[in-house]
C-alpha cells in the first residue's frame, strides 16, 4: 500500500483518487477466567493467526497476548515468558507468510525488567520497532513486576513510518489520558494501532473513548482487546474507527475476528468557521489554544514527590530567580521560606506560577500559622496543580 497525494476535497471529508486501500484485520480472543482455559484462548490465537492470508494489510492482537485470563500475580510473568516466545515467532512466520504487518501486545523480556509492549513485525518477519506503554496501572509494576521507571522521563510521542504510512500506538491505560491526543495529533498519524485488555468498562463507554481518539487525532484507530465473554456488556469492542469518529466495525463481546478495509490517507475535514477553510480538528483547535490554562505538562514536568527519588539534591534560597536557576540546572527539590508576617501569599504564587511542578517543593513555614491562613495555602497550591509535589 502506498500513500497518495489528496486531490479532492470535500466539506467533511478528504478523499485520495486511486489510492490503494488497506485492509485490516482485529483479534480478539476470550479472556479466559481461570489458568485452564487461559491455554485453550492462547491457543485460539494461534490458529486465527494461522487463518490469516495475503489479503491483509495490518494485524493486530491485544495487549497481554501470552496471558489471555487469570494468572496469579507472580504466575503472570511466568505464563509472559512461557508462551510469549511461541506466540512472538507466530506473528513473524505470519508477516512473513501473509506478506502483512502484525503487530502484537505482549511482554518484551529484554530488559532487566520486563516491559510492557507493542511488537510491530515487518512483512518480512523482521521487528520493525517497539511502542512502550505510557501509562500503566499499579498493579501492573506493583504486583506483575512490570517497568514502569522509563515512564517518569519525558519523551515524545513514539512513532513508525511504514510504506508511507505514519502509525502511533496506544496500550489500554493509555486510552484514558485524553490530553495526550492534542500531542499525538501534531504527529499527523495516519493509524493508530490499539492493543487492550481492557475488562471493566461497558461497551457504551468504549465506544465513546474510542471515537473521541480518532477524531482528535485525524486518524483511523485499528484496536484489538479481548472479549469477557460472548453475553459481557464489558469489555471488548475490537474495532477500527474512522477519523470522523464513526465506527467502521465492532467486535463488541464476540470471540472471532473483524475485518475492515480503509484508506489511510481519506481524511476528515470539518468547517473551521469564519470562512476559514476546511480543516482537521486538531489543526482547527490549534488556531484557539491556550496551554497556560490547563494544567501543567510538558518536558519540564518531573515525577511527583510520591515518585521522586530519595536521595535526591536539594537547593534552598527565597529568591526566585535563584531557585528557577538551580532548577533549569536540574536541581531536585527546591526548599523555601513562606513567614506568616510578611506577603507569603505573593511568594508563593510568584514561584508556583513558574516553577510548579518543575521540581519537588519543601515549604518551610515560619511564624503563626491559623487554620484560615493554612487552607488558603493549600488553595494556591491547588490552583497552580502543585498539591502532589510539596511538602511542608
Amino acid at each position: 500500500m502506498k500513500r497518495t497525494v489528496l486531490t479532492l476535497v470535500l466539506l467533511a471529508a478528504a478523499f485520495s483518487l486511486g489510492a490503494e486501500p488497506m485492509k485490516s484485520r482485529v483479534i480478539q480472543p476470550l479472556f479466559a477466567q481461570d489458568e485452564a482455559g487461559l491455554y485453550k484462548s492462547f491457543e485460539w490465537t494461534l490458529r486465527e493467526l494461522d487463518r490469516c492470508d495475503a489479503s491483509l494489510d495490518i494485524v493486530v492482537l491485544p495487549e497481554f497476548s501470552e496471558v489471555p485470563g487469570k494468572t496469579t500475580n507472580p504466575g503472570f510473568l511466568e505464563t509472559a515468558r512461557k508462551y510469549g516466545p511461541i506466540l512472538l515467532d507466530k506473528c513473524a512466520e505470519t508477516a512473513r507468510r501473509c506478506n502483512t504487518l502484525v503487530f502484537c501486545g505482549a511482554i518484551d523480556d529484554s530488559w532487566d525488567v520486563p516491559r510492557n509492549a507493542i511488537f510491530v513485525f515487518g512483512r518480512d518477519g523482521s521487528v520493525l520497532g517497539k511502542y512502550f506503554k505510557e501509562h500503566l496501572t499499579a498493579g501492573e509494576w506493583k504486583k506483575k513486576g512490570v517497568d514502569n521507571k522509563y515512564t517518569r522521563e519525558w519523551t515524545q510521542p513514539y512513532y513508525l513510518d511504514i510504506e508511507g504510512v505514519r502509525y502511533m500506538f496506544l496500550i489500554c491505560y493509555d486510552f484514558y489520558f485524553y490530553e495526550a491526543y492534542a500531542n499525538i495529533a501534531r504527529w499527523k498519524p495516519d493509524i493508530i494501532i490499539g492493543s487492550s485488555h481492557q475488562r471493566s468498562d461497558p461497551h457504551h463507554v468504549l465506544d465513546m473513548i474510542d471515537e473521541f481518539c480518532a477524531y482528535h487525532t485525524g486518524a483511523y484507530l485499528v484496536r484489538a482487546s479481548v472479549s469477557m465473554g460472548k453475553k459481557s456488556k464489558l469489555g471488548g469492542c475490537s474495532c477500527v474507527v474512522g477519523p470522523d469518529g464513526k465506527i467502521l466495525g465492532n467486535l463488541y463481546s464476540k470471540v472471532k475476528h473483524l475485518d475492515v478495509t480503509f484508506d489511510p490517507s481519506v481524511k476528515f475535514l470539518k468547517p473551521a468557521g469564519y470562512g476559514n477553510p476546511p480543516a482537521m480538528h486538531s489543526d482547527y483547535i490549534e488556531i484557539g489554544r491556550r496551554p497556560w490554562y490547563y494544567r501543567p505538562g510538558g518536558s519540564a514536568i518531573v515525577a511527583p514527590l510520591s515518585e521522586a527519588p530519595g536521595n535526591r539534591s536539594v537547593f534552598y534560597s527565597n529568591d526566585l530567580a535563584e531557585l528557577g536557576a538551580a532548577v533549569a540546572t536540574g536541581v531536585q527539590e527546591i526548599a523555601f521560606d513562606l513567614d506568616i508576617a510578611g506577603d507569603w501569599e505573593q511568594h508563593l504564587t510568584s514561584i508556583l506560577s513558574k516553577l510548579s511542578c518543575h521540581a519537588i517543593m519543601n515549604i518551610r513555614l515560619k511564624g503563626e500559622w491559623d487554620e484560615a491562613a493554612l487552607a488558603r495555602m493549600k488553595e494556591i497550591v491547588f490552583i497552580y496543580d502543585a498539591q502532589d509535589y510539596i511538602y511542608l
